[in-house]
C-alpha cells in the first residue's frame, strides 16, 4: 500500500481507500470508480496521486470502451431557489 505524508491541510494521518472520482475532460462528465486515493483520517481532504491522475488521461484519450453508463440528473441552482 503507497504511503502517503501527513494532511497538508491539517495534519491528520492519510491512508489510502477505494473510492469513486468524478472527473470532466472535454466537456463531459465521466466517473471512475475503485480509484486509489489518500484520504485524511481527520478531516477526510482527498489527495490524488499524479500517476493516477495521468491514467484518468490515458484511459480517457484511448476512448476505452466504459464498464458501464449512468445518467446523471442536471438541475439549474438559481432557478430552483424560493
Amino acid at each position: 500500500m503507497p504511503v502517503y505524508s501527513d494532511c497538508f491541510y491539517c495534519g491528520g494521518a492519510v491512508e489510502e481507500r477505494l473510492v469513486p472520482r468524478e472527473v470532466r475532460w472535454q466537456g463531459k462528465l465521466f466517473v471512475f470508480e475503485d480509484v486509489p486515493i489518500g484520504v485524511c483520517t481527520q478531516c477526510q481532504e482527498k489527495f490524488l496521486k499524479p500517476e493516477v491522475a495521468k491514467s484518468f488521461d490515458r484511459i480517457l484519450q484511448s476512448k476505452k470502451q466504459p464498464a458501464r453508463t449512468i445518467q446523471v440528473p442536471v438541475y439549474a441552482y438559481a432557478s430552483e431557489m424560493v
